[in-house]
């Protein structure tokens, strides 16, 4: 009866710790913030912490939610909305979200006698990559090159790649893969959908953050086309693709017929971006695929080639049909928009939309070299005032730049260093690889086909980063974490242990 009593679980020390350390939480919260945020606090906790415990996915997907659909990101004015503030600062709600569900991952290890950390190849460099950045800024930061205020930004962009962690810790199930990949396609449907809006009612009325302006194509304005970059256009992008891959690897059968519009309105979003690197990803990407899987699926292929064509050429006939609508302008322009690829004046002249940011080269390569181990730090300006002329993107009133770079891995190694870059370097390897050489050990072919997208997608993320640093922007990084992530779950529990997926 003795040893009966001794085994309640009210003698457990983690009863007693845990009641102690939440009102500890409590009180050092009541230090820094107001009573009403602390009470807001309590309340969302409450509710959300046995949610996220029982389904750590529906956290998962809040991270893309809040970092990487039409809410306000962080570097948008109207961010303020999702942000609360501190003495030192503000704390951003999808900070406080990531931080939770790291903690799950500790609780799930004190609590659990079963479950264990899973360790993957990626582990080791992109720990590697995160420790030498922070590294890099905590001594910028000792050294008054830059503020800890001024370094949150990038550093708050950077952890969201930390999101790998936390997917391959907490998804160890088939239907939370199912959750998380249908989570993905609903968010990036409502992001398409909502810049086929905006595009509809033009720049009168904007209701997305993130850039909605008129198109400029190498000093050629187009005032009535809206160019929408919403921080979604990461999902828009990725889920794309795919879905390309699966339309190619798995069968489609009847009941799966709703994949081909959610393709075209994805498609439409990507468009819709008018961002040359990602349409130049897409092309490399359908050429990739092809050529992985022309052997399998050749007449699939075939069959599904000439119905693009078809459809393409009926929907062209009729957009030419009405001259004065706006999906003829879209069309006319967009071509006009991918025809700029193959003038030499856009890759000549210097001040054309690609070659007038080469100033940013000027004064990166001699901070490489007198800084080249670790970096300058994350937040840290590398250059002085430049004030522009004609192209937006200098510095001007209302933009510092200083601390920006468009090439995003030039801007890699600024922020850390060779040493940084390095270790980047080695984890893109390692995704890429992993991803082209032991998809086809999927048994699933959905499987195979998400496994062969998400791989695909960043690829193009890595080629269109020579243009635009999206491996260190905040909408992006989520992104990249959550699919590499998926990645791995799906090759450490599949290839070992076959795992069904519905459609």
């Amino acid at each position: 009866m003795q040893r009966s009593q001794l085994s309640t679980p009210y003698s457990s020390p983690l009863n007693f710790v845990a009641p102690c350390g939440a009102g500890l939480l409590v009180g050092m919260a009541a230090l820094v913030f107001s009573p009403l945020w602390v009470l807001i606090g309590i309340v969302v906790a409450c509710t959300m912490v046995p949610i996220i415990l029982k389904w750590p996915e529906i956290g998962l997907l809040g991270v893309l939610i809040l970092s990487s659909t039409i809410l306000p990101n962080q570097a948008s004015p109207e961010a303020s909305l999702l942000r609360i503030p501190v003495g030192i600062g503000h704390v951003y709600i999808p900070d406080i979200l990531l931080l939770g569900l790291m903690g799950s991952i500790i609780i799930r290890v004190l609590v659990a006698p079963d479950f264990k950390i899973i360790r993957t190849p990626l582990d080791l460099p992109l720990l590697a990559f995160y420790a030498i950045i922070m590294l890099s800024t905590l001594n910028a930061i000792l050294q008054s090159s830059v503020t800890f205020n001024n370094s949150l930004g990038e550093v708050r962009q950077i952890s969201g790649y930390l999101t790998f962690f936390l997917v391959t810790n907490l998804v160890r199930k088939d239907h939370q893969i199912r959750t998380l990949w249908r989570g993905m396609l609903v968010l990036s449907m409502i992001v398409a959908a909502a810049m086929m809006a905006q595009y509809l009612l033009g720049l009168s009325t904007p209701i997305l953050p993130g850039r909605v302006e008129p198109l400029d194509t190498e000093g050629l304005a187009f005032m009535d086309v809206t160019r929408i970059n919403p921080p979604g256009e990461s999902l828009v992008f990725t889920a794309f693709l795919a879905l390309t891959a699966i339309l190619v690897i798995d069968k489609l059968q009847l009941k799966k017929m709703w994949i081909i519009p959610v393709w075209c309105l994805t498609g439409l979003g990507v468009v819709l971006t008018f961002r040359r690197h990602l349409w130049i990803a897409v092309v490399i990407a359908f050429f990739l695929l092809a050529i992985l899987c022309w052997r399998r699926v050749s007449l699939r292929m075939l069959g599904g080639v000439l119905v693009v064509i078809s459809i393409a050429t009926i929907s062209l006939l009729q957009v030419n049909n009405q001259p004065k609508s706006a999906m003829n302008k879209l069309v006319t322009v967009a071509f006009e928009r991918l025809d700029s690829l193959t003038r030499p004046q856009t890759f000549e002249n210097p001040d054309s939309s690609l070659r007038w940011r080469d100033f940013e080269y000027k004064f990166a390569i001699p901070k490489i070299a007198s800084n080249p181990l670790i970096g300058l730090g994350l937040g840290t300006t590398y250059r002085p005032w430049v004030i522009g002329k004609d192209w937006v993107g200098r510095d001007e009133e209302g933009f510092d730049g200083r601390n920006f770079l468009h090439n995003g891995h030039l801007s890699i190694i600024v922020k850390s260093g060779l040493l940084g870059y390095l270790s980047f370097l080695v984890f893109s390897l390692i995704v890429l690889v992993r991803g082209f050489k032991l998809w086809r050990r999927i048994p699933n072919p959905k499987l195979q086909a998400i496994l062969l997208g998400f791989t695909l997608a960043y690829l193009g993320m890595l080629i269109g980063s020579i243009v635009n640093p999206i491996i260190m922007k905040g909408n992006w990084t989520p992104v990249i974490g959550f699919i590499i992530g998926i990645n791995e779950v799906i090759l450490t529990k599949v290839i070992t242990k076959p795992m069904g997926m519905a459609a």
